[in-house]
């Protein structure tokens, strides 16, 4: 299973990667530009995306993944600080099937993976 982690910050993205274990593949990316670039070459199986990034932020990342033939077929997961009733609801408006809020306690985002995939970390 490959999961596309897309963040601005290398160090959150070392901390998903290390919360998702060694039983998945993760490609990252740094923004929602270089995550669409991914997604229109690469297999992703999940995609695990913050909303504050530089160049495409998650919510528009959303809008434009919407267009793509993908969309709908690969759950995403946002990732984010936001705690904003509308922020969320927007985002699952256009397309998230979870929302996790940071910091996020390993058992939390391994049971959404296990929950939107099917497959066990």
């Amino acid at each position: 299973m490959n999961i596309l982690v897309v963040d601005d910050s290398v160090t959150m993205r070392k901390i998903v990667v290390l919360a998702l274990g060694n039983k998945v593949s993760v490609i990252e990316a740094e923004n929602g530009k270089a995550a669409l670039e991914i997604t229109s070459r690469e297999q992703v199986d999940l995609m695990i995306l913050d909303i504050n990034m530089p160049e495409l932020n998650g919510l528009d990342f959303l809008k434009e993944f919407g267009k793509t033939p993908k969309a709908g077929k690969v759950p995403i997961i946002m990732l984010s600080t936001h705690t904003e009733k509308e922020i969320q609801d927007q985002a699952m408006s256009l397309g998230a099937r979870a929302f996790l809020t940071k910091p996020f306690q390993k058992p939390e985002l391994q049971a959404l993976v296990t929950g939107l995939t099917g497959q066990s970390l």
